[in-house]
């Protein structure tokens, strides 16, 4: 039973994606009662760490088009074989209609791509990489396109050979440490803001009963057994 629950919880982990839709599309069919209105959009997540997937998504509104779309390509995603920063070699991808070129790029090149493709090269963790549509200009194609392209990735053979590449590698690990470092400072200085912040909405809680009112009626109390006792002493 452990073991069934922690496969489960590791799954569960590994679904935390980010995620980004392409423009939504709305379907109108048309029949005898008249026009039937529908949805569809594709999603592209990813961990912007080497894993992304993309799937189309359809429903009745945009929220459940959406929603289907993630479900689907976080099923769909699938770690690629990155060199560091940027893809291991030049890849040309015809996928139907749409046709796109990806080619490697040196250390602050950024993504120089436009339309879907630069979405999913976003989403899979590719810092740097020159990327032309050759195609249809169909975002949705190109997308899945691009997601092909970069499925038939192999990094193997450029790392053993190039040693640049290799570089490439260890420069982006050390970005990641710096990176993971910056945000748990970042979490960390959070977590003592909501705590201050806490202490302040508790000590104000406290002020407001302590009012002048009460503090008071608190005097008038003490002051009456006073007055009866001076009454019975000239009794």
């Amino acid at each position: 039973m452990d073991e069934k629950r922690n496969y489960k919880n590791k799954n569960r982990e590994k679904k935390a994606f980010d995620k980004k839709s392409l423009p939504i599309r709305r379907v109108a069919k048309v029949t005898k009662g008249g026009k039937k209105l529908r949805f569809s959009t594709v999603v592209v997540v990813g961990d912007r760490n080497g894993t992304v997937g993309v799937a189309l998504g359809r429903g009745g509104d945009v929220r459940t088009a959406v929603t289907q779309g993630e479900r689907l390509a976080t099923k769909s995603a699938v770690k690629i074989q990155l060199a560091g920063d940027t893809i291991p070699h030049e890849i040309i991808m015809k996928y139907g209609a749409a046709q796109v070129l990806l080619r490697p790029a040196r250390p602050g090149t950024g993504i120089i791509a436009g339309s879907s493709v630069r979405t999913v090269l976003e989403m899979a963790g590719v810092d740097n990489v020159y990327g032309k549509i050759l195609g249809s200009s169909d975002p949705n194609g190109n997308a899945y396109c691009t997601f092909e392209a970069l499925k038939a990735l192999r990094s193997g053979r450029v790392l053993a050979k190039m040693t640049k590449m290799q570089e490439r590698i260890k420069l982006k690990e050390e970005t990641e440490k710096e990176r993971r470092a910056k945000e748990e400072k970042r979490k960390k200085k959070e977590h003592e803001e909501k705590k201050k912040s806490r202490k302040d909405k508790f000590k104000g809680k406290k002020d407001v009963k302590k009012t002048p009112k009460a503090e008071a009626k608190k005097v008038e109390k003490k002051e009456e057994p006073k007055k009866e006792d001076k009454v019975n002493e000239e009794k």
